[in-house]
């Protein structure tokens, strides 16, 4: 039976997480003190050390470093608040194998703490490394969080790149609903001739070369979330059974004869304009209604630049542990390189060129030569303007032929959309 060290000051909490423990099987000593831990871990050999970062008689730190000095390869989790994401990474280049963020819940933390003394490895996907400091995003963190409680869809709009499918995380895990499963559905990998079947199933011998039942993501998603991912891209023809689904929370799966009651939360995701999209008899004005109960906007990186050295940290960290690394830290001219590029490709674009950074790294610190960005669209043969007048009007032009499609003016205007966003302001357009 694993033994777990628990240091929490926070009474209430340290109680719950003894209580967790010990119904998944494990047995749990616990402190709400450095001194009291120091005590416990010089009597006592644990499986795994789990501590929170602020402590009444100093840092949760002090422990890791004492486990370091002592050569005991105890596993260390160290649990946080959102703002002291920074710290927390520097727990993980010191050695200890996860950070868990709070509010902390029950399941999760289990299944963490299994994980780790399974000898899994830590999880990567990108709903553990999208860590943002910025204000902007923090703000849309605690807006996630509160309507996380409430049975409402959820809109995520925002660029490509920027960090949608964490906040649809946040939604989940905050959620009654966290115990069960997170389904996404790839919006741009469904025709109108398989909407029905992906979503909802099929019985053997439906059509030709349906040779077994499927159950649909509906089904998979049961009592969980179902989250669409750039919803935009969704057919007209499978806007017209989703929206059924949504409207009567039933469904039928392809030649079947019964119909099956559903219990799923929506949550969808687009960095298009759907208003626009309506207008323009792409997207249907119900459905919308329906999967936009409450907006959540995703800054994009380049609005938030205080965020781009804690994300490039945590990358750092994540890719060391993939690619078998041991790369330190990134040197003062290489984070004044990432800081001054605008990141037109957001946090997935930060995380090609830190990927790269260590993959190419031979050790020690990454420098401004490991830093490998693509170079930013500039104003094409389409913008080469001759003054400030003749440019405000090629923009006027394009956002016109376009109705106020940003991407799609960008495209014409052959520059990024960040860019154009800038120019609109300089030219009071909208």
């Amino acid at each position: 039976m694993s033994r777990i060290l628990v240091i929490e000051d926070d009474t209430i909490l340290n109680r719950l997480v003894v209580n967790w423990l010990k119904e998944a099987g494990m047995t749990a000593d616990n402190v709400t003190t450095i001194r009291d831990a120091f005590s416990r871990l010089k009597k006592t050999d644990y499986d795994l050390v789990l501590s929170d970062l602020r402590l009444p008689d100093g840092s949760g730190m002090k422990v890791l470093d004492w486990l370091n000095d002592n050569n005991k390869p105890t596993p260390f989790v160290i649990m946080t608040k959102y703002g002291d994401i920074p710290t927390a990474v520097d727990a993980v280049k010191k050695g200890a194998v996860e950070f868990i963020e709070k509010p902390v819940h029950d399941i999760p933390l289990v299944e963490t703490i299994q994980r780790i003394l399974q000898g899994r490895a830590p999880s990567t996907d990108d709903s553990k490394i999208i860590r943002r400091v910025s204000r902007a995003y923090q703000e849309l963190v605690q807006k996630a969080e509160r309507v996380a409680q409430y049975e409402l869809s959820v809109m995520i709009r925002g660029e490509s790149g920027a960090g949608k499918e964490h906040i649809a995380h946040i939604l989940h895990n905050r959620s009654s609903r966290r115990s069960k499963p997170f389904v996404k559905v790839d919006c741009a990998t469904i025709t109108k001739e398989l909407a029905a079947s992906i979503l909802f199933g099929h019985e053997k011998g439906a059509f030709t070369g349906a040779e077994s039942c499927t159950t649909g993501l509906f089904r998979e998603a049961e009592g969980g979330t179902l989250y669409f991912d750039e919803i935009g891209n969704l057919p007209i023809e499978a806007q017209q059974v989703l929206l059924r689904v949504l409207q009567e929370r039933q469904y039928m799966p392809l030649g079947g004869t019964k119909e099956v009651s559903c219990n799923v939360r929506v949550v969808a995701a687009t960095n298009e304009d759907i208003e626009k999209a309506v207008e323009e008899g792409r997207f249907r004005f119900d459905l919308w209604q329906r999967v936009d109960e409450y907006t959540l906007e995703v800054p994009s990186l380049c609005d938030c630049p205080e965020d781009v050295i804690p994300l490039a940290e945590a990358l750092l960290v994540r890719f060391n542990g993939e690619y078998g690394k041991n790369v330190e830290e990134f040197a003062d001219d290489a984070k004044e390189k990432l800081q001054s590029h605008s990141w037109p490709g957001n946090v997935r674009e930060l995380k090609n060129v830190i990927r790269c950074a260590v993959v190419e790294n031979e050790g020690g610190m990454i420098r401004a030569g490991h830093i490998k960005l693509k170079p930013v669209p500039r104003l094409g043969q389409a913008l080469a303007l001759k003054d400030d007048g003749e440019e405000k009007q090629k923009i006027a032009r394009a956002l016109a032929k376009t109705n106020g499609n940003l991407s799609k003016a960008a495209e014409i205007l052959e520059i990024s959309r960040p860019t154009l966003y800038k120019k609109m302001g300089e030219y009071g357009l909208r």
